[in-house]
């Protein structure tokens, strides 16, 4: 699915794919800030910083979602700037800086994961079990879409 979101032989279709991506984004993060306002803003419970945390997230994702929307209906709307739009993200030099940047950004967040649970261990074993658990769930992520693509491609 995810897949199909960005690619571009058809980029009309990806457009409005990545449009209602965008409307599912919008919902999740207003279901946040509600979450926020109705559950979270009030409570003596939640210490300040997590507080800060669902406001915080939720105004991104639903910041995001409405630069993602406004910029696909804006390049639904108008053929130049589709065109434009469209050359660039088929254009082999931008796809490959951004595969390497995607590379790059996922080998060092694995190794700098792996570097900070030899410092969490001695201060906190629940965040270092935290970490752990984000290097296993790249690591079986890496492998699965290793074995997808080699099939596919």
């Amino acid at each position: 699915m995810l897949m199909r979101m960005f690619d571009t032989s058809d980029y009309d279709r990806c457009l409005r794919r990545r449009r209602l991506l965008a409307f599912g984004l919008l919902a999740v993060g207003i279901i946040g800030e509600l979450c926020y306002l109705l559950l979270i803003h009030d409570s003596e419970t939640f210490p300040e910083f997590a507080r800060g945390f669902y406001l915080g997230g939720a105004s991104g994702i639903s910041l995001g979602a409405v630069i993602l929307l406004v910029r696909s209906t804006y390049l639904l709307a108008n053929p130049s700037a589709r065109k434009k739009a469209k050359i660039k993200e088929q254009d082999e030099r931008e796809r490959a800086i951004v595969n390497q940047s995607f590379q790059f950004a996922g080998i060092f967040t694995f190794f700098a994961s792996a570097a900070s649970m030899f410092v969490l261990v001695a201060v906190s074993m629940e965040a270092a079990l935290a970490v752990l658990g984000v290097v296993a769930v790249y690591t079986v992520t890496w492998l699965i879409a290793n074995l997808c693509l080699s099939k596919t491609l």
